[in-house]
């Protein structure tokens, strides 16, 4: 954190955006630098499971018109959206209608 006797320009601060943070704290004028999220390295479970997770995600947009009525039909007895359930089907393998025992 580096103390400053003002705020810069609107400029200067447009100019740093993303790299320079400016604020002000307590009355103190201070910069720092932008923070950053570092992604750890993931299991190659978790990946495995984020590319099955990023295919159910996006097979919704190309089911046909009755499919979909369908799959609103099961949510609308239930709590949860029909993308839900499909997504919930289709990672877990756990569809179970509304009031019938789990498979």
């Amino acid at each position: 954190m580096a103390v400053l006797a003002s705020i810069p320009s609107q400029a200067v601060i447009d100019g740093l955006r993303g790299s320079i943070d400016f604020y002000e704290r307590l009355g103190t004028v201070c910069a720092r630098s932008w923070p950053r999220w570092k992604i750890k390295t993931r299991a190659p479970a978790v990946v495995e499971q984020q590319v099955i997770f990023t295919y159910a995600s996006q097979v919704p947009q190309t089911l046909p018109a009755k499919v979909i009525e369908t799959w609103q039909y099961l949510a609308s007895q239930s709590n949860m959206t029909w993308r839900d359930w499909l997504i919930r089907a289709y990672v877990g393998g756990t569809l179970t209608a509304p009031g019938m025992p789990p498979v």
